[in-house]
């Protein structure tokens, strides 16, 4: 098959946001580029939604799409179900722009879904054994590469998309030219994969969807509305949101509770197919999506969150129902109720050569680890530990030089040698024409140095200089010292640093919390602390309305005191120092909910659209990194919370905070949503 994704060397920058987000590490550094390698590559997508360079270009469908659309030939547009939360316009509106466009008729690729729904239901009906769904094409890649020995357990039922495609071909028009249209970039990967068929005849994306409309100046807020054709679908225009197949084949009442498990996102899917290969799965039907549904697939074209998608979705639902013929649909749906929905699966496990302990001894002492107190483990490079990063190199997929502190120890080596030479040999030609020399190298290394802009863990030096030093003092001074409490507040305030720098980290990296049963009135109690003698805060009139009755949660207490400290600091920035902070507590419905609001001046709801976007801030230029509530963002979904913002201008604004309770988060049972 063709590749997929490809680099755009022009633009990459040795950023490696790709390597740290790739699920299968599928990128491989060479001259300082960062390539995804086909064999290994998923077409999940992450690696084209994280680059901030837009490096990374995926296969086109364009140029044949408007071949077709050229031809005297019928070209009908299967439209994925998500297609109503894509754009800005009305779904029909969307509609007539392909119509537009040219295209003979549009299919709802919906349709496919109440086929694969009811194939589904018929099908765990009969079954004993655990079964995987397969209609996410990215969930399919990964097992045939990295887990086949769980390929028996994947249902052998196609996509909506290729189902659609076949009741197309065998019952409705075969010589027709089919363009299937959505969010995911998988897709370009299934269309040509010879165990579903090669039914479909290109693939495009919204985003290339939107190409050709503003090719063709097409404006579709300014179109009439036009309703799809072909099959009439039914309930599987939800399937795009989270569990819409178990919904679209209503089986949430045909299992057993706890047998059914809908797991989303690519962390927790590779977590659960671990766990199925450790056999410590007892369900009997894993629902999996490497998107958050497909309604967060990577070639949206939208900014919505992801409740203002579904929303889309539900109110279309909702519309076209009004004038859905029923009885056309039952008989539709009685005619193509015999399409062939089967499939198989190809292993295609990769095998790799494994190092030996000496192999990574050596890679390691290149760049100058010599023990495992020189394995920071920062992440930089891409990789989770210096270690996994030699394997990497063994295996041809990085370079030794990627790792970032070593890059910033040889520059200052250089810095240190050029100054020697500028004291030394000033007055020689020959040893200034060395030292130029040596400047221009200084120069190149020093770009590889911008990575450190991103890179939180060059604080802990002397973050951990001052900890020593304070420690030391502490254990030589007497209690009753007069300085032993402020010294004492040094290095609680610089272990909370330290802290606070491992956040970044695990907020970049996704690493786990450490959790222990606490309670939230006592963490907010120790944050308020930690700030109220600072003078930003004499002004400030603080109000505690914290429940004494509310129940215990499980969280991490210097994280969630990091998420307190972000909010509080920036509502009492906001007031200017003067104004009133009101800090309420209280018990909902199993949860407990936490509440933080200001007098301030409020914020417009552009600004709450991105208020928890990574790098996003209000704050001049130099003044603010604009990741501290992104980090709270993040701290809160790995509790298992929520967490939203109200506010209106000139009326303040209202943080919000909702963390399971204690009983909750243990019937949860790990990260994974049971139905």
């Amino acid at each position: 098959m063709d590749q997929i994704v490809k680099t755009i060397e022009t633009k990459c920058k040795r950023c490696y946001s790709c390597i740290r987000n790739c699920p299968v590490k599928a990128i491989r550094v060479e001259n300082e580029q960062a390539h995804v390698i086909a064999e290994r590559c998923i077409a999940c997508g992450y690696c084209v939604k994280v680059c901030p360079q837009n490096a990374k270009q995926i296969k086109d469908g364009v140029e044949q799409t408007e071949a077709f659309l050229g031809a005297p030939v019928k070209t009908i547009a299967l439209l994925a179900p998500s297609f109503p939360a894509a754009f800005s316009a009305k779904p029909l509106q969307i509609i007539a722009g392909l119509i537009e466009l040219g295209f003979s008729e549009v299919h709802e690729v919906a349709f496919g879904a109440d086929l694969v729904a009811n194939a589904y239901k018929l099908y765990l009906q009969k079954q004993k054994n655990l079964v995987i769904s397969s209609p996410c094409p990215a969930v399919v890649n990964y097992i045939e590469k990295y887990h086949p020995e769980l390929m028996s357990y994947l249902a052998p039922i196609v996509s909506p998309m290729v189902a659609l495609g076949r009741a197309i071909r065998e019952k409705y028009d075969p010589k027709a030219k089919l363009v299937f249209i959505g969010p995911c970039i998988a897709k370009k990967h299934e269309k040509d994969d010879p165990d579903t068929g090669l039914v479909i005849d290109e693939v495009l994306t919204f985003e290339e969807l939107d190409t050709l409309f503003q090719r063709r100046h097409i404006v579709l807020s300014k179109l009439k509305e036009k309703f799809p054709t072909g099959p009439i679908a039914d309930v599987g225009r939800i399937f795009p949101v989270s569990g819409g197949l178990l919904r679209t084949g209503e089986m949430q009442g045909d299992l057993l509770e706890n047998d059914i498990v809908i797991t989303e996102g690519q962390d927790r899917v590779r977590e659960i197919l671990s766990e199925v290969t450790d056999h410590h799965i007892s369900a009997k039907f894993l629902d999996l999506l490497f998107c958050k549904g497909c309604i967060n697939g990577p070639k949206m074209v939208n900014e919505l969150t992801m409740f203002a998608r579904k929303e889309k979705i539900v109110n279309y639902l909702h519309i076209i129902k009004k004038d859905l013929d029923h009885q056309k649909a039952a008989a539709d749906h009685a005619r193509y109720d015999k399409t062939n929905l089967q499939r198989s699966f190809s292993d295609r496990a990769l095998s790799a050569a494994e190092p030996t302990e000496r192999d990574i001894e050596k890679i390691l002492h290149r760049i100058g680890k010599f023990s495992p107190e020189d394995e920071l483990n920062c992440g930089a490079c891409g990789y989770g530990t210096c270690r996994e990063k030699a394997v990497a190199v063994f295996q041809g997929l990085a370079e030794a030089e990627m790792c970032l502190p070593y890059m910033i120890d040889k520059l200052e080596n250089i810095k240190a040698e050029l100054l020697h030479s500028n004291e030394e040999l000033s007055d020689s030609l020959l040893q200034l024409s060395k030292t130029q020399d040596q400047l221009i190298q200084a120069e190149k290394l020093a770009s590889l140095g911008q990575l450190a802009a991103g890179v939180a863990h060059e604080l802990n030096n002397p973050l951990g200089g001052i900890l020593l030093y304070s420690s030391l003092l502490l254990e030589k001074m007497d209690k009753n010292h007069g300085y032993f409490q402020d010294i004492s507040q040094i290095r609680d305030e610089t272990e909370r640093c330290r802290k606070i720098v491992q956040g970044l980290l695990d907020f970049a990296r996704q690493t786990r919390i450490k959790v222990a049963m606490v309670d939230l009135n006592n963490i907010i109690k120790s944050t308020l602390s930690l700030v109220v003698h600072q003078s930003m805060f004499h002004h400030i009139e603080i109000i505690k309305d914290l429940d004494p009755s509310i129940s215990k949660v499980y969280a991490d207490v210097g994280q969630m005191q990091q998420v307190f400290l972000n909010i509080i600091l920036n509502a009492v920035e906001a007031m200017k120092g003067k104004g009133t902070l009101t800090l309420t507590t209280k018990n909902r419905q199993g949860e407990v909910f936490a509440s933080i609001r200001d007098s301030g001046p409020g914020m417009t709801a552009d600004v709450i659209k991105k208020i928890f976007d990574p790098f996003f801030t209000t704050r001049p230029q130099g003044k603010g990194t604009g990741l501290g509530l992104a980090i709270a963002y993040g701290i809160v979904q790995k509790h298992r919370g929520k967490i939203q913002v109200k506010s209106q201008p000139e009326k303040g604004a209202e943080f919000q905070i909702v963390l399971p309770g204690a009983e909750e988060y243990d019937r949860k049972a790990g990260d994974n949503q049971v139905v």
